[in-house]
């Protein structure tokens, strides 16, 4: 049991479920007067793209790879986070 706690993936897991239920908090919070709410759109975002780019470096194992796919990963996760609030914020 003790090597289950410990194993990098079962804090990584616990890590993404915590992060998910912060999430959304801050967006249940952020949306209860159902106004538009940039600092919560934003915050919500970033940490979605922190959770993409966790899944993608620990359960894809993408962290063992070779450097360039480790820079093209992390780059489509910076890039994708870029476009959704570029498009968010071309919108209002």
């Amino acid at each position: 049991m003790t090597s289950l706690i410990r194993n990098p993936l079962t804090i990584v897991w616990a890590l993404l479920t915590t992060v998910t239920i912060a999430s959304s908090l801050i967006a249940i919070d952020g949306g209860a007067s159902h106004q538009i709410n940039t600092t919560v759109t934003t915050i919500v975002l970033l940490i979605a793209a922190f959770k993409a780019h966790m899944v993608i470096r620990h359960f894809m194992e993408v962290r063992r790879a070779p450097v360039w796919l480790k820079a093209t990963t992390s780059g489509w996760v910076l890039g994708l986070f870029a476009l959704l609030l570029g498009f968010y914020f071309a919108a209002l």
